[in-house]
């Protein structure tokens, strides 16, 4: 499928069903919001363990969801899944976190330990360099972990979320070979234009509304944002991440 093709079908596949895009736009808000009503005071009684519950809780289901996008896609589904099964979504949303944890804090934890094992060796200071190209550094190394953790997850979407798939690091390069390398980099670079650049940018913009709701401090813009905006930007780019596992003859 051309990368056309995939953008207009990720958006229309968004666009098909709003009440899943507003339904996830609120658990964004409401996971939001209680991060701000909380951080204040942190964890200082019962009602701060609940908050951080439900707060965990809802993020997980958050990342359930996207799994449960992937896997439906991969089988050939053309609209987003509900929120049905609400504990079916938060495990998923537990093992697709460990798996991040895997493919990413390891990494990071092991490149980092790496490069100052190497200074300590050869006695060059890097932090310089680094400093100077952090950017493109932290722009490469995403995009290494990221596809890596794209592989997981589609490996995982056709073996029933099982999280065994994720770690099975030859099935997962298997998969990257047989989905394609310039795919794969292709639906992380959308990704970061889209959920990093645009949608900053639309925040920013929609932030700038003078109006505020009364009581929960929040202007109207901020509302738009996380529960219209985020949600669908959200669905699109983790459509994209299906489509790439799509047979051609599907589409």
């Amino acid at each position: 499928m051309k990368i056309n093709s995939m953008i207009k079908d990720a958006i229309r596949y968004t666009a098909s069903d709003w009440r899943n895009v507003l339904f996830l736009g609120l658990i964004l808000f409401l996971t939001d919001y209680l991060v701000d009503l909380d951080a204040p005071s942190m964890i200082e009684g019962f009602s701060d363990i609940i908050i951080l519950i439900l707060v965990i809780f809802l993020s997980l289901v958050e990342v359930g969801y996207g799994f449960r996008i992937v896997e439906e896609t991969v089988k050939g589904s053309y609209k987003p899944p509900s929120f049905h099964h609400p504990l079916n979504l938060f495990w998923h949303g537990v093992k697709e976190s460990i798996i991040l944890l895997f493919y990413f804090v390891m990494p990071l934890i092991l490149v980092m330990m790496g490069v100052s094992e190497f200074e300590i060796i050869s006695g060059i200071d890097f932090d310089p360099l680094i400093m100077e190209y952090y950017l493109l550094f932290g722009i490469v190394l995403f995009l290494c972990f990221n596809i890596m953790f794209q592989g997981a997850v589609l490996n995982r979407a056709h073996h029933e979320g099982r999280i065994t798939a994720g770690f099975n690091i030859l099935k997962v390069f298997q998969k990257i070979r047989m989905v394609g390398l310039r795919n794969m980099l292709m639906v992380s670079v959308i990704t970061i234009i889209v959920l990093y650049i645009i949608k900053q940018a639309v925040f920013d913009t929609l932030h700038a509304l003078p109006y505020v709701l009364p009581y929960i401090g929040i202007s109207v813009g901020d509302i738009i944002s996380m529960i219209i905006i985020a949600p669908f930007l959200t669905i699109f780019t983790i459509r994209l991440l299906g489509l790439i596992d799509v047979e051609e003859d599907s589409d």
